[in-house]
């Protein structure tokens, strides 16, 4: 286990550090985020911070160190994650491996390819006006989503959504893309060469299973995934359940033409779409079928996702 505040941990006090919301922070910033992007903006990011916030700063170095920063976060009143879904994916489950009456509070600034979480919490993209945001915001309390037993901010997807993910992953690596054309991009790749569906057995709450064969799933707490396609648009964070979009077997034309529709929202009222709101979904397949927890790839032939109502404290502009 890492010592959680290293020695080169680097704190900026100053005379006019304001007090809001944040209280004291750990800002774990993920250099890796957006191609390295982030790694590079950070002298812009202390700037930012200085004068404004009362933090700590640690740089992540390997995949799960942000976890492992989170859940050693004693002494903290909040953690800003610095970086992409990823990076808060890491830091909510680090998060919520701590005591309830002692989990700090979360809150972003968002550097990373498709921040789909920034949507969910009203954060906007421009980093000085992020950090003016979260500076000056509000706490409020929002859903949790745990899959399989990973917890998840924004999104649980299964199925050809997944399959989406893992190329966009594999393409960003290779091209340097990011956000919506990314994602785009790959899905493309995907609804052309890797198009089919899943015969699965599903169960809703307490309700009967039931047998379908289908495109995709997804459970949402946010209105967007990958990159910035509403798939469930009128998700609601803190209403404790989880929004749940499930799309029928299709064939690829009629997936194709159905494309722009899903990207902006458009498809509830489609014959092949179901929407609901469920604080429970289990779902079993004979084969493993992939599956995508804020934007993290999963291969199981068993998932049991569910809601957690308000178990998390977040950092949110002013007002909302």
């Amino acid at each position: 286990m890492r010592d959680p505040i290293p020695v080169c941990s680097i704190h900026y006090p100053t005379a006019e550090v304001s007090v809001s919301s944040l209280g004291k922070s750990l800002a774990v910033v993920n250099p890796a985020a957006r191609h390295g992007v982030t790694g590079r903006m950070l002298p812009a990011i202390r700037e930012l911070l200085d004068g404004v916030v009362d933090y700590d700063l640690v740089v992540s170095d390997a995949p799960r160190h942000a976890l492992d920063l989170a859940r050693e976060s004693t002494g903290y009143d909040s953690v800003i994650a610095v970086g992409g879904d990823g990076t808060v994916h890491e830091i909510l489950n680090g998060l919520m491996a701590r005591p309830a009456d002692d989990r700090p509070a979360l809150a972003l600034i968002p550097t990373g390819s498709g921040n789909d979480y920034r949507r969910t919490l009203g954060v906007s993209p421009d980093l000085p006006t992020a950090v003016r945001q979260i500076a000056s915001g509000v706490r409020k309390q929002v859903d949790v989503g745990v899959a399989n037993g990973a917890y998840f901010a924004n999104s649980m997807g299964i199925g050809l959504d997944a399959r989406v993910t893992a190329k966009a992953v594999e393409t960003k690596v290779r091209t340097g893309w990011s956000g919506l054309p990314l994602y785009l991009r790959a899905l493309f790749f995907v609804l052309f060469r890797q198009f089919y569906s899943h015969p699965v057995r599903i169960q809703f709450d307490d309700e009967p299973a039931v047998d379908l064969d289908m495109l995709l799933i997804a459970m949402t707490n946010g209105p967007t995934y990958g990159g910035g396609f509403f798939i469930t648009p009128r998700a609601i964070s803190d209403d404790g359940l989880l929004d749940v979009c499930y799309l029928d077997r299709l064939s690829l034309p009629g997936a194709l033409w159905r494309l722009p529709f899903l990207v902006l929202g458009k498809h509830e009222n489609m014959r092949p779409v179901h929407t609901s709101r469920h604080a429970r979904v289990r779902l079993w397949s004979e084969k493993p079928v992939e599956g995508q927890i804020d934007g993290e790839v999963l291969l199981d032939s068993h998932y049991d996702v569910q809601v957690l109502p308000k178990a998390l404290e977040v950092v949110v502009p002013g007002g909302e």
